[in-house]
Formats: C-alpha cells, sequence, structure tokens
C-alpha cells in the first residue's frame, strides 16, 4: 500500500512540474553541463538513465569534503560510517544496503572504484580526496557494469591526469584541535608527449576527540600522510597510457566507543574509561595500477591493470572497562590484483538507428592473511580467554559482460546488457588459545601477535579448523556462477526532458562468519541477490536554469546477509534468514536564481522491510532494515559576490537524516534520533587569482550524536560509537 502511495506521488510531482515549470521566469545564466562515465562513455548527466549524485573537484573543495565518507552527509539516501573503532574503514549503505563488518571473509554492498580499480576491501576504502577530478555516487545496483558487490551501488572517484602544463599548488591548513593539514601537487611535462604529476598531503591532530578518564589522556587523533605519482604517455593522438602509483599511511587510533551503561560517564559519548592504553589502528597502502585508452575508427579500447597491497594492524576495546572485558587485536594483509578490458562505441549513420555498446571482460584476485581475535574478560574475570584466529581467504572471479543502447525513433530507446561471473573463493582457519593472559593492557605493538603461547583448541578437545567446520556442515569452499541484466527504456520527450524506466538485478558473493570463537558458529553464507525496479524523470527548465530529477525505485532482495549481535548471549550472528524490499522516492533540484546565486536540495524517502523469514530469524518480523532513514535531505546555496579586491564565495548546507536503527535488533540502544547539521564555508579570492583563503565548518553547532551501536547489554557494556563533532579550519591555498 505504501509503495503505491510512493508511486502515486512520484507521478504526481512530475506531472506537477511538466506543467508548470515552463512558465519561470528566464535568467541570462544557465546550469553547466556535468559529464559523467558511469555507462562506461562519456555522457551528460541528464542523458544517463541511472540514479546518480556527481560532485566535481570544485564541488569538493566547496563543502569541504576531504575523505569519501564526507560525501554521507551531501548524498541524502546514504548512510555511511567509519567502522567501528576503524576510523580508515567507510562503511557505506544507500538505499538501506550496505555491510557495517570489515572482516575479510565479507564483501561490501557498496563497491568503491578508483580510476576504474574496485576496492576489494572495506578496511581502507575511506580515501583521502586530494586531487580528484570528480566522484559520482551510484544508487542502487550496478551489476551489469561494475559487477557483484554493488548490490546497494557504487561509488567511483576519478583522479586528475597529469597534463602537458608545469603548474601546481600548495595548501596548508590549521584547524579544531590543533590540526595541522598540507597538500600538494606538481604537475609538470617530461618531454612532448610524457607528463608527470606528483600530489601528497598530510594530516596531524595534536589533541583528541575523546577524553580518557582512566588514563587520563585524549585520544582519537588523526594522523595520516601520503603521496601519488602519475606518468601520463600519449605517443599518438589516439592513445593515451596513464601510470599511477600510490602510497598512504593512516595510523588514526583511539576511537574508542563510550559504554552507555558506564556509572561515571555514560551521559557523554566523548568520554570514555577503557584502560587499555596501548590502543591503534593502522593501515598501509602500496597501489600500482595502468590504465591505456586506444581509440579506433569506430572503437575504443580501454585497459586498466591494478595491484593493491594493503597491511592493516589494530588493537581496540569495544567494551569501554577500566578492566577491558572485550578487546579485538588484528593483524591482515591483503593483497589484490584485477584486471579489465573493454571496448566501447557506436554506429550512427543513415541507414542505422544510433547505437552505444560496451563490452568487456574482467579477471580479479583477492588474498587475505589474517590474524585476529577476541580478548574476554567478562563478570570480573569469571569468562576470561583470548581467542586467536588464523585465517587466509581466497577469492578469483572472472566476468564477461555487454551492454548495448539504440534509438527506436520518435525519441525513445532501449539498453539492454548483462554480465556472466564465475566467483570462487575458499578459506581456511585454525583457532588457538592464547595463554599469555588477559587483559591485555600491556600489549604493544611489537608484541601483540607474540604466538609462544598459542595454543591450538584442538588440544583441549575443542577443535576448531576446516575439517572441524566441514564436519559441521559448512562448506569451506564456495562456487557462484551468476548472470545479472539490466533493461532500460527511456523517452526524451525534449533535448531537456527524459523519462525512463529500468529492472536490474547483482548480486554480493558469498563468505563466512569468522567473527565467532565457536566452531559450530563458523557459518558460510550465500551469495545476496537483488532486483531493482526503478523509474525516474530528468529534466532542465526555464533557459537551463532549474534542473529537476526524480526517482522512484523498488527493491527485492533475496538471501539478505544479515549481521546482528545476539541479545541472549553476547555472539555475532551471520545469516541469510531473510529477504527484504526498500523502496523510495529520491529528487535533486537546483536553481540558478542569478548569475552569483544557486540554489539547491536533494532528498530521499525510503522504506525498509523483511518479506520472508527462515526458521531462526522469526525475531526479525516486526523489526524494520536497520540504516533506513524515512526521510533524509539537504539543501542550501552557492553565492558567490565580486568585491574591490576580489571575490567572496559563501556556501551553507543545512542536511537532516530522520531516526533510524543501526542494529538489526531494533534495540532502544540502537535507536538513532533525527539530527540536524549545518555546514558553512566562506572562500575569498583576489584580483590576481593566485591564492584563496577558505574557512570551513562542518557540523558548525556541534550536534553530537552516535552512530553505531554494539548492544552487548547482557554482557554488562552497550558500546557506541561517536559522528565526528564540529570541525573547523582555515586554510590558505597558492597555485602556481
Amino acid at each position: 500500500m505504501k509503495q503505491n502511495i510512493k508511486l502515486s506521488i512520484f507521478s504526481l510531482i512530475a506531472a506537477s512540474l511538466i506543467l508548470t515549470l515552463d512558465v519561470y521566469a528566464q535568467n541570462e545564466g544557465g546550469l553547466e553541463e556535468i559529464v559523467v562515465t558511469a555507462q562506461k562513455r562519456s555522457e551528460s548527466l541528464q542523458e544517463v538513465p541511472i540514479s546518480i549524485q556527481v560532485f566535481s573537484s570544485d564541488d569538493i573543495e566547496r563543502l569541504a569534503v576531504t575523505n569519501t565518507i564526507d560525501l554521507v552527509r551531501n548524498v541524502p539516501g546514504m548512510v555511511g560510517v567509519t567502522n567501528v573503532g576503524l576510523p580508515q574503514a567507510a562503511a557505506y549503505f544507500i538505499r538501506g544496503i550496505g555491510q557495517d563488518e570489515s572482516v575479510s571473509t565479507l564483501d561490501p554492498a557498496v563497491g568503491t572504484f578508483v580510476d576504474g580499480v574496485f576496492l576489494s576491501r572495506q578496511i581502507a576504502n575511506n580515501s583521502r580526496l586530494y586531487d580528484i577530478e570528480s566522484v559520482e555516487v551510484l544508487k542502487g545496483p550496478q551489476g551489469t557494469l561494475y559487477g557483484r558487490s554493488t548490490t546497494g551501488g557504487a561509488v567511483r572517484i576519478i583522479t586528475k591526469k597529469p597534463t602537458e602544463e608545469t603548474e601546481g599548488w600548495f595548501d596548508i591548513a590549521y584547524g579544531e584541535y590543533n590540526t595541522i593539514e598540507a597538500s600538494g601537487k606538481l604537475n609538470f611535462p617530461l618531454a612532448d608527449n610524457l607528463f608527470a604529476k606528483v600530489t601528497t598531503f598530510y594530516i596531524d591532530q595534536e589533541d583528541g576527540f575523546l577524553q580518557n578518564v582512566t588514563l587520563n589522556k585524549d585520544q582519537w587523533k588523526r594522523d595520516a600522510r601520503g603521496a601519488r605519482a602519475q606518468l601520463m604517455y600519449v605517443p599518438n593522438d589516439r592513445t593515451e597510457i596513464l601510470f599511477s602509483a600510490e602510497y598512504s599511511q593512516d595510523d588514526t587510533g583511539g576511537a574508542q566507543g563510550s559504554n552507555k551503561l558506564s556509572a561515571c560517564c555514560g551521559d557523554d559519548l566523548f568520554v570514555v574509561e577503557s584502560g587499555l592504553e596501548n590502543t591503534w589502528a593502522s593501515t598501509e597502502l602500496m597501489a600500482l595500477s595502468v590504465k591505456a585508452t586506444m581509440d579506433f575508427d569506430n572503437f575504443q579500447m580501454e585497459v586498466i591493470a591494478a595491484d593493491r597491497d594493503l597491511d592493516h594492524s589494530f588493537n581496540n576495546d569495544y567494551s569501554d572497562q577500566i578492566v577491558p572485558a572485550y578487546s579485538i587485536p588484528n593483524l591482515s594483509n591483503h593483497q589484490q590484483t584485477s584486471l579489465e578490458i573493454n571496448f566501447t562505441g557506436e554506429v550512427d549513420g543513415a541507414n542505422y538507428p544510433g547505437i552505444q555498446w560496451a563490452v568487456g571482460a574482467s579477471y580479479y584476485d583477492d588474498d587475505n592473511a589474517v590474524l585476529f581475535g577476541d580478548a574476554l574478560f567478562l563478570f570480573g574475570g569469571a569468562v576470561a580467554g583470548t581467542f586467536m584466529r588464523d585465517l587466509t581467504n581466497v577469492t578469483e572471479a572472472r566476468a564477461i559482460y555487454a551492454d548495448i543502447s539504440v534509438e527506436l525513433g520518435g525519441g525513445w530507446g532501449i539498453t539492454a546488457g548483462g554480465r556472466l561471473t564465475k566467483d570462487e573463493r575458499e578459506v581456511n582457519v585454525e583457532q588457538f588459545l592464547d595463554l599469555n593472559g588477559v587483559p591485555w593492557q600491556a600489549r604493544t605493538r611489537a608484541n601483540f601477535m607474540d604466538r609462544s603461547g598459542w595454543l591450538s583448541t584442538a588440544a583441549i578437545g575443542q577443535p576448531f579448523d576446516n575439517a572441524t567446520v566441514e564436519a559441521l556442515g559448512t562448506k569451506t569452499k564456495l562456487e557462484a556462477d551468476e548472470f545479472t541484466s539490466r533493461v532500460v527504456l527511456d523517452y526524451k520527450k525534449s533535448e531537456d526532458l527524459m523519462f525512463y524506466a529500468s529492472i536490474a538485478d547483482s548480486f554480493k558473493g558469498g563468505g563466512w562468519a569468522s567473527r565467532v570463537t565457536a566452531a559450530g558458529d563458523f557459518k558460510d553464507l550465500k551469495p545476496e541477490f537483488v532486483t531493482n525496479f526503478e523509474m525516474g524523470m530528468k529534466s532542465e527548465w526555464a533557459n537551463d536554469t532549474v534542473r529537476v530529477n526524480l526517482t522512484y525505485f523498488s527493491a527485492d532482495y533475496t538471501d539478505l546477509q544479515i549481521t546482528a549481535i545476539d541479545q541472549n548471549t553476547g555472539a555475532f550472528v551471520y545469516s541469510n534468514k531473510a529477504d527484504a524490499s526498500v523502496d523510495g522516492i529520491e529528487g535533486e533540484f537546483v536553481y540558478i536564481a542569478s548569475d552569483n546565486l544557486t540554489l539547491f536540495a536533494n532528498l530521499s524517502t525510503l522504506e525498509g522491510n523483511y518479506t520472508d523469514l527462515r526458521p531462526g530469524a522469526e525475531g526479525l518480523a516486526t523489526k524494520e532494515l536497520k540504516r533506513t532513514p524515512d526521510f533524509s535531505y539537504r539543501y542550501g546555496l552557492l553565492y558567490d559576490q565580486a568585491i574591490e579586491s576580489g571575490e567572496v564565495g559563501v556556501t551553507a548546507v543545512i542536511n537532516k537524516t530522520d531516526e533510524y536503527f543501526s542494529n538489526q535488533n531494533n534495540t532502544p540502544n540502537g535507536y538513532r534520533p533525527a539530527v540536524s547539521k549545518l555546514d558553512f564555508t566562506v572562500t575569498y579570492r583576489p584580483n590576481d587569482g593566485d591564492w584563496r583563503l577558505i574557512a570551513s565548518c562542518n557540523n558548525c553547532t556541534d550536534e553530537r550524536n552516535a552512530n553505531s551501536t554494539l548492544d552487548f547489554g547482557t554482557l554488562g557494556f552497550v558500546t557506541q560509537f561517536q559522528d565526528m563533532p564540529r570541525l573547523w579550519r582555515v586554510s590558505y591555498r597558492y597555485d602556481f
């Protein structure tokens, strides 16, 4: 019933706009064309039959976006949080679908791509956005053109290419919590057809966001640095080859959740009492890639090859108690190799309808070696022990795909595409008891994985290895051969008005429940599937001064991969025991009110429910799908005013997200109330144009909320993880 109401509302809004917007006052200025490559070719945003939100490099600067997680506050319908205690990991949910566990045996549901390279691990996808051409957020399943693990959508980051110019910039900033940031770029030619670019960034935060009253120190301090070197080789006017090498290290640690049940400070999210002195979270990444593009007479070929090597280490207290009751040590290495080749082209002539096509193939290999555990000291030590798992898992995927768009005449067009994927996975696991003792206050980064005291649990009659779990019915090898597809029908009423309707599906690969301490709980998970119906309108009016884009969608998920906490035992539970449906409306509105004033707004409605429950999941019957706020929106303005000495630019944005539950069980402790936040930026550029000053604040009113909750109430603690507090900064940038 509610779905029909939303569809009717969407139809009424679209019809009303068609009847009324033609009478808008005509302004001299107009909207700039936005070019996207969401369909593997360069197209105007207004011609692509996909719900997309795009951020240019100018948008990123004016909105004070520094990391990919910052995009979330500007994308209604997208919920994103840094994974609990791991500032480097971003858990994205688009249209209510995502993955909030960062273990290597589970894939994300929202894919992240940098220059076409898929980032397989959620552990380090909170990327620093520096020297970026644009970011595209694609909503809904993208299984045909982008493959598996995009059941929720995709985030595409496109970096700026080296050019033949000798130029660059440097930027230095100071901000709240005694934070110093610096970044820079140098672009220069090496030869007539070879260009180089080096970009770098650095951030150091002296004062932490959190105050630890047990250790009498502050913690959760940002500390990161990195660089990207690129070479562009252009041997002729039809070929370009881009080589990229990127290194980054992020030691932002101490992101401790706050125990709501604490007698001393449970009423203050930013005061903690964890006695785990040596707490940290660290990533180190080395990434290499090459992207070659060759134009032929009737088509273009693109080859993308990449290798990524990621080390991840952390030691966190997830109980926030003076004597830590539950902490997790982790040391892992993740190696990813990928190769994709695709061909795109078009056929257009007097004897042919307009045809655009794309075909391609991809190969992907992801090898993970992980040592991680659960250090328990529950009920004052009545239950104590450290369970360590030595785990490797390998994923290998191969795919071929094709996508073709045909003009049918009279403004009508159709697109059809399909992708065939073979996904193979294998896991090896063995559990040990660490007899070095708990709690973990004395452990350091040098000795926290000392194996000298490890004892295989088989020695005490509780074996936990591949043979054990296989005997209990768990598969240690998984294979999926899946065909995903999309069909889109579009109608261009005019150059400025398009309607479309599509049906598309996608899947997320299977995996294993590895955040468990009992062999019987180490279960294999089936793939997650989605079928999505979508209809939309894209339009520009009033001499291209008004843009109105509307989307209605309805998605059905089968074998949804659920992560929850058992409220009776406190154990993590993983299953495919439910199907779900999510539907909603999305809107984008932009109005060029004058040459120096732009008004904009985005909105999203979401309704997520379970539709079929398997035995053992009956308790979810009345629950809401987590992270599905009924309504969210952002609205704001861009204002530029010339003054005698230069130009002042003002950006103001208010964003609001309705209440939702951050946990699958919808417990009262997992309830996140509605929140509104204000972001504000002022930019001054002098007339000479060589430098600018930027002052900004995010969450200017310092709203303090929890975004994730580990509800271990039966074990004596409820740990809540914080949104970022207010952050202001002032930066000076010089261009040369």
